[in-house]
């Protein structure tokens, strides 16, 4: 796989229009995130000059600097499961797909970059001057009490606008449930598939490739009250 090294600003944007804009531009960052998560307003370089200096990630909102909210122990043991299982499998692919976990940055549209917790890219990874992936086709976000209702209406939203982007999967971490949006035919976005069995499989196409991930791989040494079993082995 080769990183082709893009300009930070397309000469044409893939969102131009008034309807499109419309309906992207979601709630204000003081509607969306934590007080204490909102940094403030900062220019892109000053966003670039801050990431290379802190420890932290912050997603960069139209302008306002929000600092990626802090995960738990179960948030961060799903993610790992996730990113090694889906790993694992896509190795035993031709797919030519990757998986990269929750340092690197996306672009979204002009203004707006995130820092999901997984994303998946096929073929060439397109990284433009902020070290930023144009070109995912698959994001999976761990769900975190303060970041749920975002994760599921404005940055979804906001994550459609990718091209590229093919499938978003938000995973629970205090349940077994990973909901899998894929985009169908004619741009719709569907919810098609919503696993809440340690025996049922996450299965994501990639042009002619397809993978399956068990859920128990995703919860492996995780307990709910629900699951008898959540070990994976």
């Amino acid at each position: 796989m080769s990183v082709a090294t893009l300009p930070t600003a397309p000469t044409t944007t893939p969102f131009g229009g008034t309807a499109i804009r419309t309906l992207v531009r979601t709630r204000f960052a003081y509607q969306r995130f934590e007080p204490s998560h909102i940094v403030g307003t900062m220019s892109l370089d000053e966003w670039d000059n801050l990431l290379k200096t802190s420890k932290h990630k912050y997603h960069y909102v139209y302008g306002e600097v929000v600092q990626r909210a802090g995960a738990s122990p179960e948030h961060n043991l799903i993610a790992m499961n996730a990113g090694r299982a889906i790993g694992n499998v896509l190795e035993d692919t031709n797919s030519g797909c990757e998986i990269l976990g929750s340092d690197q940055r996306v672009y979204v549209r002009d203004n707006l970059y995130y820092f999901p917790d997984l994303v998946i890219v096929c073929g060439d990874m397109q990284i433009d001057t902020r070290d930023a992936l144009r070109n995912p086709v698959a994001v999976l976000e761990v769900l975190s009490p303060s970041t749920e209702t975002d994760d599921r209406t404005d940055k979804f939203r906001e994550y459609q606008l990718i091209p590229s982007l093919r499938h978003y999967v938000l995973i629970d971490q205090n349940r077994v449930a990973v909901t899998h949006y894929e985009k169908i035919a004619g741009g719709i976005w569907a919810i098609i598939g919503d696993y809440r069995e340690l025996s049922d499989n996450l299965t994501l196409t990639f042009g002619e490739d397809s993978i399956a991930v068990p859920v128990s791989r995703i919860y492996r040494n995780l307990a709910f009250p629900s699951s008898i079993d959540s070990t994976g082995e």
